[in-house]
């Protein structure tokens, strides 16, 4: 459960690193800033999910869920790779963040 844990929380601290960095690569429109906002909430839930905190587990299945159905969208109007590897990333953490959760339940 730990090795788990820690990969979810590892993806979503790199993703949001990745997120919070297209701040200074791109112009400023309201794709940049949805996901600089998007950056720093997947920091945030990396940082609680290596504390071990139960809500950042939920948190941690449902916002990446939003983010990557935004950026599936975004993806058919505009396909670059770096979207494609942040869409794998929110999908590994997603997985990982349900069975998590699937895993607390049962114990």
């Amino acid at each position: 459960m730990n090795r788990i844990r820690y990969l979810a929380a590892g993806l979503l601290c790199l993703t949001g690193i990745i997120h919070v960095v297209q701040l200074g690569m791109a112009q400023l429109d309201a794709a940049v800033i949805i996901m600089v906002i998007f950056g720093v909430a997947y920091l945030f839930i990396g940082v609680f999910l290596f504390r071990n905190n139960k809500t950042a587990c939920y948190f941690g299945a449902i916002v990446p869920l939003i983010g990557l159905c935004l950026g599936a969208l975004s993806m058919l109007k505009n396909p670059t790779i770096l979207m494609a590897f942040l869409i794998a990333i929110d999908v590994v953490v997603v997985i990982s963040c349900f069975y998590l959760i699937r895993g607390k339940r049962s114990a």
